[in-house]
């Protein structure tokens, strides 16, 4: 098994943590956006990371990915039980993958891949509109979802990492959920980051990220 991404990219960690939580062996090819191969875009129709390879099957899009692997190896489960909470979760995950991930990744352009990667000056009237007044409404949202103990669902899933995997870069970025002001949701990030799938995928993430960005 093969995925084929960035490790930095929120969709590639999320597919590489719920390898993890299911004991799955493969391998990592770094595909870069922007520096897309020909044969790469062969796969990756919609010219997105990341793409599972598996044996035959060459998969792209995390969120298929996820209900593949859950699927095809489904124990230990990284879904929910019932048909109800299998529909919220899809839905938690679909917010992480785009309101979300939407202004968290902001902070890490502008003050990661901007400066560090394409020599660009930050936009920081930017990152301040986004900080201010684009963020707090997701994360009042947020504050009012996540469990005050645990996981979402009891346990481990894949909404859970959705809802945490874009705060990774943000933290990158300079930027941090205010636990005064969303107690529950800071706390969530903080428990979702030590789940130990979650442990080993940043560890890999930051091996990566200080050859590439030193």
């Amino acid at each position: 098994m093969k995925l084929l991404g960035a490790h930095l990219s929120p969709y590639v960690r999320k597919v590489a943590v719920i390898l993890q939580a299911k004991g799955l062996d493969y391998e990592t090819e770094v595909i870069i956006p922007g520096m897309m191969p020909e044969e790469f875009l062969a796969i990756s129709p919609l010219q997105k990371i990341p793409v599972l390879v598996d044996g035959d099957l060459t998969l792209p899009d995390s969120s298929v990915i996820c209900e593949y692997l859950e699927e095809k190896y489904p124990t230990p489960s990284t879904m929910p039980a019932s048909a109800e909470d299998r529909a919220r979760a899809r839905f938690l995950e679909e917010y992480g993958d785009t309101r979300l991930l939407e202004f968290m990744s902001v902070p890490f352009i502008e003050h990661v891949i901007k400066p560090k990667l394409r020599q660009e000056e930050p936009d920081e009237d930017r990152v301040r509109q986004v900080v201010e007044e684009s963020l707090p409404p997701v994360l009042d949202y947020l504050e009012s979802r996540v469990p005050e103990q645990g996981f979402l669902f009891g346990h481990f899933c894949t909404a859970d990492i959705a809802l945490v995997s874009p705060t990774v870069n943000a933290g990158v970025g300079g930027y941090t959920v205010d636990a005064a002001r969303w107690p529950r949701y800071a706390a969530f990030i903080e428990r979702v980051k030590a789940h130990p799938p979650v442990v080993q995928a940043l560890a890999v993430e930051r091996e990566a990220m200080a050859g590439m960005l030193g």
